[in-house]
């Protein structure tokens, strides 16, 4: 007697493949909150792009909806990265700036109540 040959039935394949691009990735969806809040706190752009990629991976390997948040995640996350660096550069700036017109050091420091008592 032989053993019965299970053969997949293709429909089934198709049926089981149109189920899960019903759900999106839980990375991407992760990312595109992160980008947002990203644009506000600098650890929140890294998360972004690091579930970005992740969620474009998943997207693609098992065919899920979402691959536009996480790309949009990943943008948003290089905006935010990009936009704490110009914050960073400006606060230089305006450092630099405030330390020539007012002192040196010493007036950050504490030494500011001489000049006032002057």
């Amino acid at each position: 007697m032989a053993a019965p040959t299970y053969q997949q039935n293709p429909a089934s394949t198709s049926d089981n493949r149109l189920y899960e691009e019903k759900f999106h990735s839980e990375f991407a969806v992760v990312s595109f909150i992160c980008g947002i809040l990203g644009l506000i706190l600098p650890l929140f752009s890294t998360l972004a792009i690091i579930f970005g990629i992740a969620g474009l991976m998943q997207t693609h390997r098992e065919g899920m909806k979402g691959r536009w948040m996480a790309a949009v995640g990943i943008v948003l996350g290089f905006i935010g990265i990009i936009l704490i660096i110009v914050a960073i550069l400006f606060g230089i700036g305006f450092l630099e700036n405030f330390l020539m017109r007012w002192g040196g050091i010493d007036t950050l420091i504490g030494k500011a109540h001489l000049y006032v008592n002057k």
